[in-house]
């Protein structure tokens, strides 16, 4: 009778478990997540069109000098099914008043530019922060930038505002678009010198990863066995 008690049990045990993970599970559906971010530090020299630079930002999946790949909740490194245009000049810069090598936003060329963030079908695209930068002397600069999903519409703007002294803030917006809708970082010149401005750390992810949703499908079972025991002890 110990063993046949033993043999029932474990069961019922297992479902509890897999109730625990099925929270677990599908909160890793809502927050899996991997990173990539763009340094620029690979650049050599200054002035050349990034959008020469053959797939410059796409399907990072390796650290490089221009990219840090993280490594996400369901263990995928940085961000494979993700590619990038850069709309408009985006330029090469290193050494930019003394912090190293950015993406120059240089607005001679027209304004607005942009980033055209495209994932896979399957996955959303999760633009988490970006720095944006004066170079002294450009005057009172103001930028204003925006973030659009190809079917949701506006997801977040703001304004990047700096005195003629120059430095950069963070922005740190943190928004997600649809399953398989791209994403556009659109950056707009209202003051400024033309040639005084860049973009750097620019950090976004995947959502989910792949390999998180096989684990939101075991927490969606976990959650199923959960609510089956609690109809059977109530009957």
């Amino acid at each position: 009778m110990k063993s046949t008690r033993r043999r029932i049990g474990k069961p019922a045990t297992d479902v509890r478990k897999l109730a625990v993970l099925g929270g677990a599970g599908l909160g890793l559906i809502c927050g899996a997540k991997a990173d990539s971010t763009i340094t620029f530090q690979g650049f050599t020299d200054n002035n050349t069109s990034i959008s020469s630079l053959p797939g410059y930002g796409d399907n990072i999946s390796l650290s490089t000098p221009d990219y840090i790949a993280s490594l996400g909740l369901g263990g995928v490194l940085g961000t494979p099914n993700i590619s990038l245009d850069w709309l408009g000049q985006w330029d090469t810069y290193t050494g930019w008043d003394g912090r190293g090598s950015v993406g120059q936003s240089d607005f001679n060329g027209g304004s607005p530019i942009s980033i055209l963030f495209t994932p896979t079908p399957d996955l959303a695209v999760r633009v988490a922060s970006f720095d944006l930068d004066e170079w002294q002397g450009g005057g009172d600069g103001n930028i204003s930038w925006s973030l659009t999903g190809s079917t949701s519409g506006e997801l977040a703007t703001g304004n990047f505002v700096m005195n003629t002294a120059g430095g950069r803030k963070t922005i740190s917006p943190g928004v997600t678009g649809q399953v398989g809708e791209a994403v556009t970082l659109s950056l707009q010149l209202n003051s400024g010198g033309p040639s005084y401005f860049a973009l750097d750390n620019l950090t976004f992810a995947q959502v989910p990863e792949p390999s998180a949703l096989a684990l939101g499908a075991l927490g969606a079972v976990g959650a199923l066995g959960a609510a089956v025991m609690r109809r059977r002890k109530r009957a």
